[in-house]
Parts: structure tokens; sequence; C-alpha cells
């Protein structure tokens, strides 16, 4: 009787075995090539009015004259960001300090003036970035217009204002 439980018990083992063996199945894994594309450029910085302080002369205004409209001028710049091509995206930013009663008029010496800078008759808010590109410069004319506080009475005196353009593409 031993004899035929060992003989049972090890059938019963080596199906056990078998079927373990078989169950367990041989991974390989699986290869994939991957490719990888880029191109390398070399950024060079764009240049403003060839690093030179750029002058604007309004001349003499007319205190009543000061309108928004009247008495712009325009401002006589140039970018150039040397081998970058045509169509790249580029942001000018006019940096200064905005008048109190309107946020995208440049602080002057000349208490209630201001200055609004446009581009193409658009007015460009200050220290934000105007989109365009760079192929679009020849034909994007900037211009400063005098603007004034409404609450107050502009008197005839000297003014002066600062700020910084900034280009740059991406």
């Amino acid at each position: 009787m031993k004899s035929k439980k060992a003989v049972a018990l090890s059938a019963l083992g080596l199906m056990l075995l078998a079927i373990v063996s078989t169950g367990r199945a041989e991974q390989t894994g699986d290869t994939m090539n991957i490719t990888f594309q880029g191109k390398f450029i070399i950024s060079t910085p764009c240049t403003v009015s060839n690093d030179k302080v750029i002058d604007v002369t309004f001349g003499n205004i007319s205190v009543n004259g000061v309108d928004g409209k009247a008495n712009s001028q325009i401002i006589p710049y140039s970018v150039d960001c040397h081998g970058a091509p045509d169509d790249s995206p580029l942001d000018l930013t006019i940096n200064g300090t905005a008048e109190s009663y309107d946020d995208a008029a440049l602080t002057t010496s000349a208490d209630g003036l201001g200055l609004q800078i446009q581009a193409n008759g658009q007015t460009m808010k200050l220290n934000k970035p105007f989109s365009t590109t760079l192929g679009a410069l020849p034909s994007l004319t900037l211009t400063a217009v005098p603007v004034k506080d409404p609450l107050k009475t502009l008197t005839e005196q000297p003014f002066n204002a600062t700020a910084t353009l900034i280009a740059q593409y991406q």
C-alpha cells in the first residue's frame, strides 16, 4: 500500500512540476529604437539702435494742444537681431514709470503730462511685451504722443522723460 501511495505521490509531484514549468512563460523582452532630433542655434542678442541713446524732440507744444492725438513724434529706432530669421517672434517692451492717471503713459518731469508710446497707432502698455516678428519691424512705426492728466492744468515748462526699449526674440 505504501508503494502505491509513494507512486501516486510521485506521479502527482511530477504533474505539479510539469504544470508549474509550463505555466511559466519565458519573457525575452522587446526593444525599440528612439530617435532624437533637434537643431542647435547660436542665439545672438538683439541690438536696439546700435546701443545708442534715442532722442525724440517735441519742440514747443501748446499747453492747450495736448489731446492724446496731436504733436506725436516718431521714435527713430532700429532693431538688429543678426542672423535670426524674419519669422522669429519678437517682443518689444517699453520699460518706464507709468503715470497714476494712465498706466500706459510714461511719467515726464512736467506735472500732469505723460507720453504714450504707440506702435502703428496702437497704444503699447508700459512694462509689458508687444508681440510682433522680426520681419514686421520695417513697417512698425513707434511714436510718442503727449497726454495729460484730466484733473490737472498744464503750465508752460520744459519736460523730459526716460524709458528703455527692449527687444527680445525667440
